[in-house]
């Protein structure tokens, strides 16, 4: 490549004589209607004269600075944001339906599903026998009654709900089948102990298995189980035809089937898949479910034709329950 030389016109460049370190000094600042320019190049040439304590400083006020506003959101969050649901009359008139019941917050799911059992006298339990009592007073009696379970989001409750609403009924001699239809998280097998495989994605592929080889019993209560099974599940599968008819036909065996959904945020389909249902039950965990989230995905189920019969409060602080 040719070395590019400076243009006749224009003459040599000039040259200025290079001044030595310890005699360079920061400019003055130019007068007012000089422009921004000097200014700045003004001010970067102060602080690097200022020397590398002053970046330091600056970067450890931006550090607390950070830390600060993370830890005012986590106390906002703590203390409810207005954005939350905080207690049972602010859910209904926001969103129109009733509040079922409000469950305690529990240590963890092996504790509810022990509790359920173990104390059928406590409030727990009382609510969960209100729950079922407000779906059969909108259902013709000695039909089978099919429900799914949904939320806007991971983390409300929704699955434990499921499961120890199904486990106390089956316990008190209801026969009730329970399918975990959550393909991103499933989790009702965990609950149960029991294998994730094979479930609900093999008896929805093309060469499914009996039924009664993915059907699981819970020893303890009685309670029938069809967990996720392996693969994930697409919008074609839990849609089809095929997911019609097993839902029909494995309804005709039981007083109450429970369907377990994803977070209808991550999962779209889910909410034509609830349209399938004779109920739903809406999740919505108290002092941290956003309300436009909640109003969007209601919405959202009702053009799916979901027949929403109530909303249940989750993990309820005790000392400020609604």
């Amino acid at each position: 490549m040719r070395a590019t030389t400076p243009s006749r016109r224009q003459g040599p460049l000039p040259r200025r004589p290079i001044q030595p370190l310890r005699q360079r000094t920061v400019p003055a600042p130019a007068a007012a209607g000089g422009g921004p320019w000097p200014l700045l190049l003004s001010g970067m040439a102060l602080l690097s004269g200022l020397g590398i304590g002053l970046w330091l400083g600056l970067a450890a006020g931006l550090l607390a600075g950070a830390a600060a506003w993370v830890a005012g959101s986590l106390l906002g969050r703590r203390r409810g944001d207005p954005r939350d649901f905080r207690d049972a009359d602010a859910v209904e008139a926001a969103t129109d339906l009733a509040v079922l019941a409000a469950l305690p917050e529990l240590p963890d799911g092996a504790h509810a599903m022990e509790q359920v059992l173990r104390d059928p006298a406590s409030m727990l339990a009382a609510d969960l026998r209100a729950i079922h009592a407000a779906l059969l007073s909108t259902h013709p009696a000695g039909r089978p009654l099919t429900v799914a379970i949904g939320s806007a989001e991971k983390g409300e409750g929704r699955s434990l709900l499921a499961a120890t609403l199904g486990r106390l009924l089956a316990s008190e001699g209801q026969r009730v089948l329970l399918i975990d239809a959550d393909w991103g998280r499933p989790g009702q097998h965990a609950l149960f102990a029991m294998s994730p495989a094979p479930g609900l994605a093999e008896l929805l592929s093309p060469h499914p298995p009996g039924v009664d080889e993915v059907v699981r019993t819970d020893p303890v209560s009685g309670l029938d189980l069809i967990p996720a099974g392996r693969g994930r599940l697409g919008a074609r599968a839990l849609l089809s035809a095929r997911m019609k008819a097993l839902l029909a036909d494995l309804s005709g065996g039981y007083d109450l089937l429970l369907l377990d959904l994803p977070p209808l945020l991550d999962a779209s389909d889910a909410t034509l898949v609830a349209g399938m249902m004779d109920r739903v039950l809406y999740a919505i965990r108290w002092r941290y479910t956003r309300r436009g989230r909640t109003l969007g995905t209601l919405t959202r189920l009702r053009k799916a034709r979901g027949r929403v019969a109530g909303i249940v409060l989750t993990r309820v602080g005790t000392a400020e329950a609604p």
